[in-house]
């Protein structure tokens, strides 16, 4: 099996292009191209299929040529991934499957439509919704968020010190409000400029995360404006408006055959 390896701010997947849905993926086979000792490694796999031969992308088809069908690391299904789809996109490009400043992308949470800015590309992540507060527990201490969906799910905790908690686990959190599992952001002081960590669900501690990158700018403003988010990856750039548009780079770093 031919794959590509790429990567959007240290958010890092393994990319497998299936344009008529031939190959069937397996949780075990994901997950085992996934695992970064016995595998290729990456937060994620990317499969490259065109929305007309998905049943999930079939009804975008009319806006969108291209589905991305994309996988947690443990192998199960995500809505949707920020980062992933900038990579998507920059595979797209580079394979010439797509061309222009404007591409749109069939996802599980619907059409995302990217713009094209030399090394950086745009996303039109659609209007967060948001909910009420649930909290997280890391090693004993109960920690108060805002749930946020940007598609899928998002915890959103402030914190003073960012860098005293263990997320090598996934903290606890009321599987009543979320029983298919949150990605938890904790976040640091600031409004337009601030850092975030984040525990993905069915991944674990990343370097980045486009979606929660988006929610965390919502938190943080609290309204419209544009905010800078600094992650172990590098920097994401959110400006809110009825929509959330997503802006960063995305990097294709190998190609290679499984054995």
């Amino acid at each position: 099996m031919r794959f590509a390896k790429g990567h959007g701010t240290g958010n890092d997947f393994v990319i497998v292009a299936d344009p008529e849905n031939n190959r069937v993926l397996p949780r075990a086979h994901v997950a085992q191209l996934c695992n970064r000792r016995t595998g290729i490694g990456g937060d994620g796999l990317l499969r490259v299929v065109r929305a007309a031969k998905h049943p999930e992308g079939v009804d975008q088809a009319d806006r969108a040529e291209w589905f991305m069908d994309y996988y947690n690391a443990d192998g199960s299904i995500a809505e949707m991934c920020g980062n992933g789809v900038r990579v998507f996109v920059r595979y797209l490009l580079e394979k010439g499957l797509v061309d222009g400043e404007f591409v749109p992308v069939a996802t599980r949470a619907g059409v995302r439509d990217v713009q094209v800015t030399g090394d950086r590309l745009g996303i039109d992540m659609g209007p967060a919704k948001i909910f009420g507060g649930a909290t997280a527990v890391i090693g004993g201490k109960v920690l108060r968020g805002r749930h946020i969906s940007m598609g899928n799910p998002h915890l959103v905790c402030r914190v003073d010190d960012l860098d005293a908690f263990d997320l090598s686990t996934a903290p606890e959190v009321d599987r009543s409000l979320f029983p298919d599992g949150v990605n938890v952001e904790l976040v640091g002081p600031g409004r337009e400029s601030v850092r975030m960590r984040v525990h993905e669900r069915g991944v674990g501690e990343t370097d980045s995360c486009g979606t929660g990158a988006c929610a965390t700018a919502v938190e943080a403003l609290g309204g419209r404006g544009t905010c800078t988010v600094t992650v172990p990856g590098g920097q994401l750039t959110v400006t809110v408006t009825d929509t959330v548009t997503l802006t960063g780079p995305a990097l294709l770093v190998a190609e290679g055959h499984t054995l």
